[in-house]
């Protein structure tokens, strides 16, 4: 099943903080508990970029805050 974004969850790329292409994270990931999931275990999650292609990425757990998700590009 491919992956959806409605849940509009975004997060900020590490080696970018301030840029304002924020990255949409994927509805399997966006759901309550499963980003705690993926930062305590560093899985990666399917993310969409800005122009709508899709990468893997892992969330960065120092520097992430509730509601501030950052990634690192894998």
């Amino acid at each position: 099943m491919p992956e959806t974004y409605s849940l509009a969850a975004t997060g900020r790329r590490a080696d970018s903080p301030f840029a304002l292409n924020n990255i949409k994270i994927g509805d399997s990931a966006g759901l309550a508990g499963s980003q705690q999931l993926a930062m305590s275990d560093n899985s990666q999650i399917l993310c969409q970029r800005p122009d709508g292609s899709q990468a893997w990425f892992t969330i960065d757990a120092e520097r992430s805050l509730p509601g501030a998700v950052v990634l690192k590009a894998v």
